[in-house]
């Protein structure tokens, strides 16, 4: 089975023919994130180059040639071998749910008023491919040199998915750190909820008792370089100002109520994530949600997760709040780093999955 690959580009696409790849000069990773930088892929199977729009490159490959792209580009090939295992079963259950369509999209629930912005990004907002090569579906940065790690998991895992309960494909989504406590479906996206996809206490991404060296070499041992930058994102702190707030309204948004006066969160996920947001300005009100606008609007990319705690900074000059923040991505499913430390302890990939998504059996194809 084949999947086609948007694949965003920096300017027009630069590509040129390496025998039977395809090495694309300018492909763009982390769109909009604080590590968007433009890197040199060499893409395997088939390319195409259509005319406009944001997605202009296409590839399309054998899906197991596409997983062995994802899982080294996802997490450090160093990391253990049962997590490697683990992330080549979720990876490829939830592209063949994108592929054979069992994953239900729907718009539904989005709004956009002159007060009220809810909206999310998902995969249904792509047309003309199964996948995007960003963060926005799973990474793929095309043909590396794979190691025998991955290489293995792969071997081992052929053709293994997830099934839910009821049969359908799980749509196993994952994050890099949940902070503790994995979220579910609904703060994110559509109004719905996935099976196997529960809010639950997860112990395993806390690696803060541990010391520094131990600390660095597990993070050093999943993440890639330009992951590695907030020590894995368990606990973080922000500080955002109105004037920086009012910037983001205006430009990522196209939304102006005045000086920002207030910001109450009105709504939580069961983790703790916030999905519905109230800002109060000189000249309106602004509701906003859900998980990753907020995070876009409190951040000139994107905040961390939206778990934090708020608190305004008592200043007669300025408007600014404090933000305590937990996690790094949506937390919904799989923690990456939490898994990859179940792993080193010495859980199997099956443990792994299993504790991730309760309820969940793995089928071979």
């Amino acid at each position: 089975m084949d999947i086609t690959i948007g694949i965003p580009t920096s300017g027009i696409p630069v590509l040129e023919k390496q025998g039977e790849f395809t090495l694309l000069r300018n492909m763009l990773i982390g769109k909009d994130f604080h590590w968007q930088q433009t890197i040199e892929a060499l893409l395997p199977g088939e390319v195409e180059v259509r005319g406009s729009g944001e997605f202009r490159v296409l590839n399309r490959l054998p899906i197991e040639t596409y997983l062995k792209c994802v899982v080294g580009s996802e997490m450090n090939p160093n990391a253990p071998a049962e997590f490697l295992k683990a992330h080549a079963v979720i990876s490829r259950s939830w592209a063949m749910g994108k592929i054979v369509a069992k994953h239900d999209y729907s718009d539904e629930g989005k709004i956009d008023s002159l007060d009220c912005i809810i909206n999310w990004e998902d995969t249904c907002d792509h047309s003309g491919f199964d996948v995007c090569s960003d963060d926005h579906c799973q990474r793929y940065q095309g043909a590396q040199p794979i190691p025998d790690p991955v290489i293995e998991a792969l071997r081992a895992t052929e053709g293994e998915v997830l099934i839910a309960p009821s049969g359908k494909l799980v749509d196993a989504r994952f994050s890099k750190c949940c902070g503790g406590k994995t979220e579910i479906f609904s703060t994110c996206w559509q109004a719905r909820e996935e099976e196997s996809l529960e809010s639950f206490e997860d112990p395993w991404c806390n690696l803060q008792n541990l010391s520094i060296s131990e600390k660095t070499h597990i993070l050093h041992s999943i993440l890639k370089d330009y992951d590695l930058e907030n020590g894995g994102g368990y606990r973080w702190e922000a500080t955002v100002t109105g004037e920086e707030i009012k910037h983001n309204l205006a430009q990522k948004f196209n939304r102006h109520i005045g000086e920002i006066e207030d910001i109450k969160i009105i709504s939580r996920g069961p983790s703790g994530r916030a999905d519905r947001l109230l800002l109060s300005g000189t000249s309106g009100t602004l509701e906003i949600g859900k998980e990753l606008m907020i995070r876009r609007l409190l951040a000139p990319t994107h905040l961390y997760s939206s778990w934090f705690d708020i608190e305004k900074i008592p200043s007669s000059t300025l408007r600014a709040w404090y933000l305590q923040g937990h996690g790094w991505g949506h937390g919904v499913g799989l923690c990456q780093i939490g898994a990859a430390n179940m792993a080193l302890h010495g859980f199997n990939y099956k443990d792994i999955i299993s504790f991730y998504y309760p309820g969940a059996r793995i089928y071979p194809l």
